[in-house]
């Protein structure tokens, strides 16, 4: 009897739980169908090394041998494309995407300076070697150039569109990628860094203050360490704060470091920013006053997914009901003052 019953709970559970919570997840396999081997040529300057790092002269062209295979049993396509490395929001290189907006201190994107693959057939097992070719710029330049050849699998219309149904619908690409940095003479550059912005924002829907540091040197900032709080301009107490280490800046690239509200809302007024940055034996510092906009406030507020920005009834009858006795009250009080003066 109480195993009936249980199975009767269990039963009853499940279907509230799908009533209620409906949902649909589809994902791709976490396994590639595809392998990349590079083949480095004469101008790689570490062949230990699981990636390109070349020197070359000016004007000088280089073939960029990848050999691909399909390690399924099915027929495939690939694609190879070439990108300039950038920093995302978490303060990692990006090799393998392109930057929304590149950085206006980068002379030489690394991605118009080396061809695409266009689609490439593979049977199955097949290997094939793909030929990317790679032309220097005629300019000598100082430090580094960045970048990557992403390598990835090319669905068919049908098979890369996620059914429209109710819940959530998650699909993942997954992809090879190689990364491409080249110089002209290897010499290091000193990496400066400069805080171009500090501004509100929000990062996954979450209200932050974004303070914009710029790398504008060809070379990499490694080790980046980064402090910041945030005060009301003429108060002393800390606001908001944050610190992050082990970051890695590209070359000639910039991103918004983070600061996170915790939930809270942005509030209109003058602020004062201070941020210390180190790599290495290299440190900087700035104190930055911004303004908060009460319209941007506003729009950003109404936007956090994590401010209740629901109307809160308690207070609206509370106030409905303070006005009306109020209005009572004085309804009252005229009348009773009305009659008194008949009375004389």
């Amino acid at each position: 009897m109480r195993y009936k019953q249980s199975l009767c709970t269990f039963f009853w559970f499940l279907a509230v739980f799908f009533v209620f919570f409906p949902f649909s997840v589809e994902a791709e396999e976490t396994t590639l169908n595809t392998y990349v081997t590079p083949h480095f040529p004469e101008s790689q300057v570490d062949e230990s090394k699981g990636y390109y790092e070349l020197r070359l002269a000016p004007g000088q062209k280089e073939t960029l041998r990848l050999e691909v295979g399909n390690s399924s049993v099915d027929p495939i396509k690939i694609q190879i494309t070439p990108h300039t490395a950038y920093t995302n929001v978490l303060g990692t290189v990006e090799y393998g995407k392109d930057a929304p907006e590149a950085d206006p201190t980068l002379v030489h994107s690394l991605d118009e300076l080396m061809t695409s693959s266009g689609v490439i057939a593979l049977a199955e097992n097949e290997t094939k070697v793909v030929e990317i070719l790679l032309e220097m710029p005629e300019e000598a330049f100082e430090g580094y150039l960045a970048g990557g050849l992403r390598i990835v699998e090319v669905k068919n219309e049908e098979e890369s569109e996620a059914p429209e149904e109710e819940g959530v619908a998650i699909k993942n690409e997954f992809a090879h990628v190689v990364g491409v940095v080249v110089s002209n003479t290897g010499d290091s550059v000193q990496p400066v860094l400069e805080l171009l912005d500090v501004f509100a924002d929000q990062l996954n829907y979450r209200n932050v203050i974004s303070a914009t540091l710029q790398n504008f040197t060809p070379a990499f900032v490694n080790r980046l360490e980064v402090e910041a709080t945030v005060k009301r301009a003429g108060e002393s107490d800390v606001l908001y704060e944050a610190s992050k280490e082990m970051m890695q800046m590209a070359p000639n690239s910039n991103f918004n470091f983070p600061i996170s509200l915790e939930g809270d809302r942005f509030r209109s007024g003058n602020y004062v920013l201070e941020l210390r940055a180190k790599s290495g034996e290299n440190e900087w510092s700035w104190t930055r006053m911004f303004t908060i906009d009460a319209d941007d406030a506003r729009k950003l507020n109404r936007e956090d997914v994590m401010i209740d920005n629901r109307p809160n009834w308690w207070m609206i009858s509370a106030l409905f009901l303070a006005v009306v006795w109020i209005m009572l009250g004085t309804y009252r009080f005229l009348l009773r003052r009305k009659r008194l003066d008949e009375r004389e």
